[in-house]
């Protein structure tokens, strides 16, 4: 009879820890967490939004007759220099942060962007009638990122993770540059005075295992100012590491 209470209730204190092994979170709650892109230590709480990320960007909004973009040259390139993580239950992060996003349109066909007489930024055909060898969009923007995180191992090692949110977006520089074909040879010319939004914002949805994810994001709002510019809306999918 005493062997068998002694094996009940070893088989009870067994099945207890296995329960509370399952419910233990892989997130450690020791208060809030910075982590850099550079860092030599794990942390006790680590978000997948730090590193290096490459996505292809395509438009909204383009009036596909007259102007297309290369898809092939269209890009954007993140550099998430650190986040701000805030462990909230279990396996649950809230994330926020500073980065930086290089973004380039090449665009199809004798046309670039510029301002016209009345300061509206259009897709307009070169002036002189030259032929255009190429023609692009560049912004470059801050990042700061509001994300929520979810993040669970599987066995020892891997632990998936899937966030999203919003990013928000300061623009820092843009410009739309054309090299054009003269007599001479090839001519480039830029034009700075795009009436890109100053502040705007994406939503952004991340997913993968460890230090690699999969991602996409679009912008609900047009980059240019209203009455100002067409509608032209950024969205891509790229892949990330943390």
């Amino acid at each position: 009879m005493k062997k068998v209470l002694f094996l009940i209730c070893l088989l009870s204190l067994t099945t207890s820890v296995f329960a509370q092994e399952e419910e233990k979170s892989n997130i450690l709650f020791d208060g809030s967490s910075y982590n850099f892109i550079i860092s030599w230590k794990k942390k006790p709480a680590e978000s997948h939004w730090t590193g290096l990320a490459f996505a292809f960007s395509n438009l909204n909004g383009l009036d596909r007759e007259n102007v297309d973009l290369k898809l092939n040259r269209s890009y954007s390139i993140d550099l998430n220099l650190m986040d701000y993580n805030v462990p909230l239950h279990y396996h649950w992060l809230f994330v926020t942060g500073l980065g930086f996003d290089w973004s380039r349109y090449h665009f199809k066909g004798n046309i670039g962007l510029r301002d016209d007489s009345d300061g509206i930024s259009r897709f307009l055909p070169d002036s002189e009638g030259r032929s255009y060898r190429d023609s692009k969009l560049l912004v470059y923007y801050a990042t700061v990122p509001l994300l929520l995180e979810y993040q669970k191992k599987f066995g020892r090692h891997k632990t998936f993770f899937i966030n999203g949110g919003m990013e928000g977006l300061i623009n820092l520089y843009s410009k739309s540059q054309v090299e054009a074909r003269t007599p001479d040879g090839i001519k480039k010319m830029s034009c700075k005075d795009l009436n890109i939004l100053p502040v705007n914002f994406r939503l952004v949805l991340r997913a993968g295992f460890d230090d690699f994810g999969i991602f996409g994001y679009c912008q609900p709002y047009s980059m240019l100012q209203t009455g100002k510019g067409q509608e032209l809306r950024s969205f891509g999918i790229g892949i990330a590491l943390n």
